[in-house]
């Protein structure tokens, strides 16, 4: 449903890593960072119309770009080092050069460090938890430090 918008958008730009850093930075300038505005049912061409999301939505956008022009993409699941505030965490990851390369949308310039915890397709596939029955939850505490802050 977006190839034509990709192509449109970054069919000119010769393929490799440019291409992919223009994509992350076109998500990061049409999209605002909203939280409580998207849901698990949020596509990514409900994001690229509405411009609204979370990491979830920036991740599934920039996954869809980059498929879109035949860039190998998945889904990640996983934590950043300075995300404000600590939480779990969606990224991409692209295939180029013979290995896997993080793309975070939601950041400008490199963050510290992005762990992943699991890959998949999209979302669904590494979803922090899946639940089954009406629930709530009670306390979630995530921290996220480099060694050599847990070592000051």
């Amino acid at each position: 449903m977006l190839t034509r918008m990709a192509e449109t958008e970054f069919g000119q730009i010769p393929p490799g890593g440019g291409r992919v850093r223009r994509i992350a930075d076109w998500v990061r300038g049409h999209v605002e960072y909203r939280y409580g505005t998207t849901n698990s049912m949020t596509s990514a061409f409900d994001t690229a119309t509405e411009r609204v999301g979370v990491c979830r939505d920036f991740a599934h956008l920039v996954i869809a770009f980059c498929r879109a022009l035949c860039i190998p993409a998945r889904y990640v699941s996983g934590y950043a080092l300075g995300l404000e505030t600590p939480d779990f965490h969606g990224f991409a990851q692209v295939y180029l050069g013979g290995g896997w390369h993080n793309v975070d949308a939601t950041f400008e310039g490199v963050r510290p460090a992005l762990i992943p915890i699991a890959v998949g397709r999209d979302a669904a596939d590494v979803a922090i938890t899946t639940l089954w029955v009406p629930n709530k939850l009670q306390y979630q505490n995530v921290e996220v430090s480099s060694e050599s802050d847990a070592r000051s």
